[in-house]
């Protein structure tokens, strides 16, 4: 599928938007057709972003390649705010271990 500037400039800006919960080191974007539905086209969206050696991966399929890339967004974001609660979570844990041994 070749993909128009309007499309490539909407994914850059809705990743660029999970730029402001999390610093990723990779970030891939797959847009494809698939072919094998009877009736209309239906678009299938995959975004993998690796943060700190963690792989965070969403995929959604749509009627729409725009409705696509909106429906993985979210499935991203929850994947990065579980991230950051556990990485919260493991740092108190250790600070309060490390308190209790003083």
């Amino acid at each position: 599928m070749s993909l128009t500037p309007s499309v490539k400039q909407y994914v850059n800006e809705k990743i660029g938007n999970l730029g402001k919960f999390i610093v990723a080191t990779d970030a891939k974007v797959e847009l494809e057709r698939d072919k094998h539905h009877k009736s209309g086209q239906v678009f299938r969206a995959e975004v993998m972003l690796i943060v700190g050696g963690k792989v965070m991966r969403g995929e959604t399929r749509a009627e729409d390649v725009y409705a696509a890339i909106d429906l993985v967004i979210p499935k991203i974001k929850d994947q990065i705010g579980k991230f950051k609660d556990k990485k919260q979570t493991l740092t108190r844990r250790g600070a309060r271990s490390a308190k209790r041994k003083n």
